[in-house]
C-alpha cells in the first residue's frame, strides 16, 4: 500500500510552511494529515488546512507527525527541481532523492473531515470540544496534548480560586459545579456551531 504523485515543489513548500506556522508548544505532538485525490493534496492539522494541485495521484490519506513535515520544507528548499514525486509508504516518505523514515507516518484510506478547529482554541473551548466527542476522536483530531493542557488549566484555577475563595467558605463542590455548568453553556454554544456549518 502506498500513496503518491507529482507536484511543484512550490507549492508543497507554501503548503508546509502554512502548516508548520504558529504552533507553538504543539509542534511537538501536532500531526498532518495529507488527504490524496486524483487532482488535490489537501494538508490539514490542527486549525489550518492548505491544498496542492497535483498530478499521478495513488489516492489515499497520510498522517505525518508535524515535526517530519519541518524536514521536508527543509529538504524542498534545496530541491533544483520544478516538480517533485511524493511518495509514502507506512514509515517512510521520500521526495525526490530525499527520504525521511519515522515509525508515525501511516497510511490510512480517506478519511472524512473533521470539524475545522482555530488554532489557537481557548481553554474553555477546548475543555467543551472535548465534552463534545468521544476520546478516539480528540486523539484522531490531534486533540489530546491541548484538552490535557485544558484539564490541567482547569485543576491549577480551581485550586487557586479555592485558596482566594476560603474566606467566603467556598468549597471545592461548589466551585466545581460552577466550574461544570460554565463549561456546559460553552458546549451549547460550540453545539450551535457545529450544526450551523
Amino acid at each position: 500500500m502506498s500513496v503518491e504523485f507529482t507536484v511543484r515543489a512550490s507549492d508543497l513548500r507554501q503548503a508546509t510552511q502554512e502548516l508548520t506556522a504558529n504552533r507553538g508548544k504543539y509542534s511537538s505532538s501536532d500531526f498532518v494529515d495529507i488527504l490524496v485525490s486524483e487532482s488535490a493534496a489537501l494538508l490539514r492539522a490542527v486549525g489550518t488546512e492548505s491544498e496542492a494541485p497535483i498530478t499521478g495521484a495513488v489516492p489515499g490519506s497520510v498522517r505525518v507527525p508535524l515535526r517530519i513535515l519541518g524536514k521536508i520544507n527543509e529538504a524542498l528548499s534545496t530541491q533544483k527541481e520544478k516538480e517533485v514525486t511524493f511518495h509514502c509508504e507506512p514509515g517512510v516518505i521520500q521526495i525526490g532523492k530525499f527520504s525521511v523514515k519515522h515509525p508515525e507516518i501511516q497510511l490510512h484510506g480517506i478519511e472524512p473531515q473533521g470539524p475545522v478547529l482555530p488554532i489557537n482554541l481557548s481553554t474553555l473551548d477546548t475543555l467543551a470540544w472535548a465534552r463534545l466527542f468521544p476520546a478516539r476522536e480528540i486523539d484522531e483530531h490531534g486533540m489530546r496534548a491541548r484538552v490535557e493542557d485544558a484539564e490541567s488549566a482547569r485543576r491549577s484555577a480551581i485550586a487557586e480560586a479555592l485558596l482566594a475563595l476560603q474566606v467566603l467558605e467556598v468549597g471545592e463542590r461548589q466551585l466545581n459545579h460552577f466550574v461544570d455548568c460554565h463549561i456546559q453553556e460553552a458546549v451549547k454554544r460550540l453545539s450551535k456551531k457545529l450544526e450551523a456549518a
